[in-house]
Formats: C-alpha cells, structure tokens, sequence
C-alpha cells in the first residue's frame, strides 16, 4: 500500500468514525494518527475519495440518495440561457444534487457545477434544458 493509499484509507476511517469540519481539523487529526500530510495533499486526497461538505461537516457523496430522494434540498430551477438550467438547493447540497444528476443519466445534461447552494447545468439544447427544469420543479412540487 502507497502511502497516498494509507492516508486516505485513514481519512475515511476519521470521518466515518467522527464530525470533521475543516481541512485543518482533519490535518490534525492526521498528524495525531502518526500521518504526515500537508493542507494541498489532504485537499487532493478528498476529491480522489468523493468527499464533501454537507451542512458543514465532512462525508462520502458515496452515501447520496437518487435525485427523487433529495426533493427537500432543492428550492427552484430557473433557465439561464439555451444552454444553462440554474438549480439552486439548500446550503452545502449543491454537491450532492450535482453527483445525482449526473449518474441520473438524464438526457441532454451535458456536466454540472456545483457551488455551495447553486448548481449550473450545461444542457445539450433549449429543449433539453426545458425538460431538465420541468423536470426538478416536478420533483419540488
């Protein structure tokens, strides 16, 4: 095993055993395990794992619910051009609903960015997009 490996196989026992809230706290946590690691390492580490913040605290997006099941965290869907659907959620579920679209296979959606509380939709066409929209303001409603 690398020690990339190790260190990530030790990132998620911490997170799954314990609340982590920041890259520093984690580093600690780290350091307390006899890990060495620096801040850009931790960072990589998280993206390669699929970690993310959710309501402020650390977990694998492994866990999240097919899109139907996040209908809470999503507040409105506005069309932002022929080739943008805007969603905008709840704090911190912009991820989540992101990486749920995306292994929806919905037809048309091209990628996502996700930010904190906002998530951009690239669509295919205008028809694309009305279809992605209506769709997430049916699961809403």
């Amino acid at each position: 095993m690398t020690l990339a490996e190790a260190r990530r196989r030790t990132i998620l026992e911490l997170i799954d055993a314990q609340e982590v809230a920041s890259q520093a706290r984690l580093l600690e946590l780290l350091t307390a395990r006899g890990v060495q690691a620096t801040q850009p390492q931790v960072s990589r580490d998280l993206r390669a794992l699929h970690v993310a913040k959710r309501d402020g605290i650390y977990g694998t997006t492994e866990r999240i619910t097919p899109l139907d099941h996040l209908a809470t965290l999503l507040r409105d869907a506005r069309s932002a051009g022929p080739h943008m659907v805007c969603l905008f959620t709840e704090p911190g579920a912009a991820s989540a609903i992101a990486r749920a679209l995306e292994s929806s296979g919905l037809e048309g959606l091209v990628g996502t960015v996700a930010g904190d509380d906002t998530v951009f939709c690239a669509v295919d066409d205008a028809s694309a997009g009305n279809s992605l929209r209506g769709h997430i303001l049916g699961i809403i409603e």
